[in-house]
């Protein structure tokens, strides 16, 4: 702020409150002297929520604001607020009243362009997203027909060896080749099934869950126990709390999968972030400074999944753009694209489903998706 206007006026920002009080403003601009009566109930809440916000020097004897809005229309809601407090030589003025527009017109466009700026950037990369996925699932779809081939030799090789005496140990490892076949074509299929839905995506196609009757515990506690390995490389306790006999249910099985990997290793970089690297450099190799909770159990009709984590937490601001799907990658030691919350949110949508998030700064965070239960397709 120049100096000449700083010995003039003190500036500071508004509560957050202030905006959804301007929302029913009669004009946009207002002027208000302590002593003048407000003109509407609107004025007068402004004037309340203000004054009782701020220390008692600080209390304003005269104060302009004008709300930071992109057009002078009365249905849109501002994004914020400029407001000046006591000029010290005299009543505000018209000449004051257009400074002040003209800085909340600035900001505003810098505000609309970093956020066209940002959403051009998270296109681009959705695009580049949707392209790889769709080589890497032509890629699994070469591989399943490579695993198909190995099982039917695998299968003429135990036809021939079961005509032979086989040791104890030939005979274990053998028995172990089709459960390992088998749980690398689950593999592939998730493969496959996550760029379709990355590809959907970024296509902008509506996403159609395939729906199936199944044990919902089962798939949270699978889809966690695949990042137990990066947990611990990390020095990160990877805890589990699954109710069990919870009922079945109707779940696409790949949706809550990649919304449990999604979430869990999220919180895994937000633990990972809270530990020094002279801590990971002297650490022993099964030591931990942190962990994550998973924790499912059925309530009040409902599937409640929770990631809960020792990390450094977030204030409710950056919470609330998380869930409104405008997050952007923040940790310094694992980055990401920032796309992963906002596909939580799709897959939590499609099957009608919710997400929270409780956190408070230096407390942690929990992540919860609600799920309703189906007793039908």
């Amino acid at each position: 702020m120049p100096a000449l206007v700083n010995g003039r006026i003190l500036a500071i920002s508004l509560p957050l409150a202030i905006s959804a009080v301007l929302r029913s403003y009669a004009a946009w601009r207002f002027i208000q002297k302590v002593g003048d009566e407000p003109k509407n109930r609107a004025s007068r809440s402004a004037v309340s929520a203000v004054t009782s916000r701020l220390p008692a020097p600080m209390v304003p004897t005269r104060w302009a604001g004008t709300p930071l809005a992109s057009a002078r229309r009365l249905d849109e809601s501002p994004i914020g607020v400029v407001q000046l407090l006591n000029k010290t030589d005299g009543p505000f003025n018209d000449t004051d009243a257009v400074v002040l527009d003209t800085i909340a017109a600035v900001a505003t466009m810098a505000y609309h362009n970093f956020r066209l700026s940002e959403e051009s950037a998270r296109a681009s990369t959705l695009l580049g997203m949707g392209k790889v996925s769709h080589d890497i699932g032509n890629l699994a779809a070469s591989l399943y027909a490579s695993l198909s081939f190995s099982e039917m030799a695998i299968g003429s090789l135990k036809e021939n060896l079961l005509e032979q005496t086989l040791s104890p140990a030939v005979q274990e490892n053998l028995e172990c080749l089709d459960p390992m076949v088998d749980d690398l074509k689950k593999s592939v299929d998730r493969i496959v099934g996550y760029s379709r839905l990355i590809s959907d995506m970024s296509a902008g196609r509506e996403l159609r869950p395939n729906l199936e009757k199944k044990d919902m515990a089962e798939t949270i506690q699978k889809g966690a126990a695949y990042l137990e390995t990066e947990a611990r490389s990390k020095h990160i306790e990877l805890k589990y709390e699954i109710e069990e006999n919870s009922p079945e249910t109707y779940f696409d099985d790949l949706f809550v999968f990649r919304i449990v990997q999604n979430l869990v290793g999220n919180s895994v970089k937000a633990v990972y972030e809270t530990i020094s690297d002279d801590v990971l450099d002297a650490a022993y190799e099964e030591e931990t400074f942190g962990s994550v909770t998973v924790r499912y159990r059925f309530v009040d009709n409902g599937h409640v999944f929770e990631v809960i984590d020792t990390g450094p937490g977030m204030s409710r601001e950056v919470a609330n753009r998380i869930l409104s799907g405008n997050a952007r990658s923040q940790w310094s030691k694992a980055g990401g694209s920032g796309w992963g919350t906002k596909i939580v949110l799709e897959l939590a949508a499609s099957h009608g489903g919710k997400v929270e998030i409780d956190s408070e700064i230096g407390h942690g965070s929990t992540f919860r998706v609600i799920i309703p239960h189906r007793t039908s397709e």
